[in-house]
């Protein structure tokens, strides 16, 4: 992954190293967009970081003088979600390039008295990425959200990608995300988190690469499962510190990341053939001559099921015998097929109510009859996903335990798929790929520069070139600082990625 395009005026003024950095802070005022002062702007800081949990997120804070009260707002909520757009530049006359897209913080637009006793206004700046996690607020616990037999993410078919079906729930179209296209499906999904966690947990397991970014609100991309071709380590080099652009640069171990042995454990769901997926079966258990058992629901049994509310609830028999419960069922018997498998003597035995829709793990039945009689079998037909839960991968390097002991990690997650990836499970592959890059001894590497790199993003490869380095790397973390008269100072985490030269 590369940098942010920018104009090629800016990325000529970027390596020349001559122009001071400005900075343009848009804010929507409810029915236009303002700009502030380039002279109100005190300080202003933004990060960017890749998150444990997958997903990359971005914050900022901006302090502007406000001595006359300007930028205050009167409101409900004090401006608090109101967008703010950061645009950066070099000196005079080059153009404008938006970096980020904000929104206030709950904090709103917060009135202070800086040195002096002078009236300032700090802005707490969150992206796209709050608002997705604060959608479980609003989230129906009675009712979750499920998806089955979808696939990763494919922009050609969004009605069947997780990724397009996660993202929607938040109201904003299909087109507006840049993804890959990632084939591996899933039969089944419950959402039980709020919307950034749940795209986070897909990052995760597929490592990709998830931003809510300026060129759409949401990328998912840059994974090793994808269809489109594509090897990080062949990309271009974004940008290089050398002893010339940086002042600072500071190398440190990242043991704490060192593991030699993966143990993953998930839920996985899977998918059967269409079978029988309830029966009645509460006892007595009668016997033919032929010795089959039969059920006769009668008298009180009969009874719970006329009356109404009665839940079926879909479960299997596996090969073992063992009784598994259905999470969701597809191609149900319609009521004639279901009353068609009733077996009964004395009376005819039909539904009077058979609804399958209402829920996707039972059927709400009422059982009716038109005189006395007893019923032998009862049951219904669909095709069943089940849970094969805790479900393990167990990967380890004996060399590395004889020579540092047992180091070990222990996963959990979701989404994890079995469909197979260079004839082997994705979950499977993906521990492979966990073991071998916790076990490579990657340093880690600070390095400051006052040059305008604020086209930076976390995910590029850059390249460390100086006296005591040479190495190429993945940004991991990022931070921009802007104060009025003093220098422009850009900070970048970079996470080793090729041997040490």
């Amino acid at each position: 992954m590369m940098f942010y395009d920018i104009d090629s005026a800016l990325e000529e003024a970027i390596a020349a190293g001559d122009k001071p950095v400005r900075l343009r802070i848009d804010i929507d005022w409810g029915d236009h967009f303002e700009t502030i002062r380039e002279q109100d702007i005190a300080e202003a800081s933004f990060e960017g970081l890749k998150e444990e949990a997958g997903g990359t997120s971005a914050r900022g804070e901006v302090l502007l003088e406000n001595p006359e009260g300007r930028y205050s707002i009167e409101s409900a909520n004090n401006g608090s979600g109101r967008e703010v757009r950061i645009y950066f530049s070099l000196g005079e006359g080059l153009p404008w390039f938006l970096r980020f897209y904000f929104f206030v913080d709950d904090n709103g637009f917060q009135d202070i008295q800086g040195p002096g006793r002078k009236r300032q206004l700090r802005l707490g700046l969150l992206d796209l990425s709050y608002r997705l996690r604060k959608t479980d607020e609003s989230r129906d616990w009675k009712n979750p959200v499920v998806f089955t037999y979808a696939v990763i993410c494919d922009k050609t078919q969004p009605e069947k990608s997780l990724v397009h079906l996660i993202f929607a729930r938040l109201g904003i179209p299909y087109l507006q995300i840049d993804c890959s296209t990632i084939l591996l499906t899933l039969p089944y999904v419950k959402l039980s988190k709020n919307i950034w966690a749940e795209l986070s947990a897909l990052a995760k397991a597929y490592r990709c690469h998830l931003e809510c970014a300026t060129e759409k609100p949401l990328v998912f991309a840059h994974s090793p499962y994808q269809s489109e071709f594509e090897n990080p380590y062949d990309s271009e080099i974004s940008y290089t510190f050398t002893g010339e652009n940086s002042f600072y640069l500071r190398k440190s171990g990242r043991e704490e990341k060192y593991r030699n042995t993966v143990r993953l454990k998930i839920n996985l769901p899977v998918a059967m053939e269409k079978q029988e997926i309830w029966r009645y079966e509460d006892a007595p258990v009668l016997y033919t001559d032929e010795l089959a058992p039969y059920y006769p629901f009668r008298d009180s049994i009969v009874r719970e099921i006329e009356g109404e509310g009665y839940e079926a609830e879909y479960s299997i028999k596996d090969v073992s015998g063992k009784i598994r419960p259905v999470v969701y069922a597809s191609e149900i018997d319609t009521q004639e097929e279901a009353e068609s498998r009733i077996v009964s003597e004395g009376s005819d035995f039909a539904y009077a109510k058979f609804d399958t829709t209402s829920h996707h793990d039972k059927a709400l039945v009422q059982l009716a009859r038109e005189g006395d009689g007893d019923l032998s079998a009862a049951s219904i037909y669909g095709k069943p996903i089940v849970l094969d839960l805790n479900t393990s991968c167990f990967k380890r390097n004996e060399g590395e335990i004889a020579s540092y002991g047992t180091a070990a990690l222990n996963v959990t997650g979701s989404y994890f798929s079995s469909d197979e990836v260079d004839g082997v499970p994705q979950y499977e592959d993906w521990t492979n790929r966990e073991l071998a890059d916790r076990m490579e001894r990657k340093k880690e590497f600070t390095v400051k520069t006052h040059r305008g790199i604020f086209h930076a993003r976390v995910g590029a490869i850059v390249m460390i070139n100086t006296k005591e380095v040479n190495t190429a790397g993945t940004v991991t973390a990022l931070s921009l600082r802007y104060k009025k008269n003093a220098a422009f100072v850009a900070t970048v985490k970079i996470k080793e990625e090729l041997p040490n030269g």
